[in-house]
């Protein structure tokens, strides 16, 4: 059980910087972006734990549904203000998919510093491995499609649209797999395909970003 801890802890730290290395790689992303996403999650996070923990916790369903809103409002807007004012010059899909990949690898660092901090502890939950490798791998993908997504609504002008639709988004995944921590069943059955349809998503609006006749950098 303490190698399945182990290497929990080394998927959860090393996924989004394996990923990132292989964008940078194969498709020659420029890295700033991931960078800039990390730096601006520190503090993104400091406020919104602050706040979290002034909330009442006496209503199992209510609280996590606040603490859901809450995070879904802080890191997406975030990630708006980033891509629409800080980060002009980095203009392209890639850098909004190297964007997300940089923001979600904090949240992941620290999962996966839990992970090794249950080694030798006999506390580690049977399934540990398969629900942190399933964690990766969804969260990596979701925090880059919504992504994605919210560059979409800043490049067409719908971001009235699209970051209202990705906070609730972000919202919901963050209440459900709290209120449903108990069962990993539930959690892996629910938001898997939530996942999907978020991918598809933008994927749809990657390809409509698409111009045939520049050379996106």
């Amino acid at each position: 059980m303490d190698f399945s801890c182990f290497l929990s802890g080394m998927i959860r730290i090393c996924t989004e910087p394996v990923l990132l290395f292989f964008w940078w790689k194969k498709k020659h992303a420029r890295l700033f972006p991931a960078l800039a996403a990390l730096i601006v999650c520190f503090p993104v996070f400091m406020i919104a734990n602050g706040i979290r923990n002034g909330f009442a916790h006496d209503e199992f369903y209510a609280a996590y549904l606040k603490q859901g809103l809450l995070y879904g409002i802080f890191e997406e807007s975030a990630k708006f203000l980033m891509l629409r004012f800080a980060l002009e010059s980095y203009d392209s899909r890639k850098d909004a998919v190297t964007y997300g990949l940089g923001h979600g690898w904090l949240e992941s660092f620290f999962a996966g510093l839990s992970c090794f901090g249950l080694i030798g502890s006999g506390n580690a939950a049977p399934d540990i491995l398969l629900v942190n490798l399933w964690s990766a791998i969804e969260g990596a993908l979701s925090v880059a499609a919504l992504t994605v997504i919210i560059f979409y609504g800043i490049r067409t002008g719908r971001s009235k649209i699209t970051l209202p639709a990705v906070i609730l988004i972000h919202a919901f995944s963050n209440a459900f797999m709290g209120i449903f921590r108990f069962s990993t069943p539930i959690v892996i059955g629910v938001m898997t395909p939530v996942c999907a349809a978020v991918c598809y998503a933008a994927y749809r609006c990657w390809k409509a970003l698409e111009d045939p006749y520049g050379d996106e950098y």
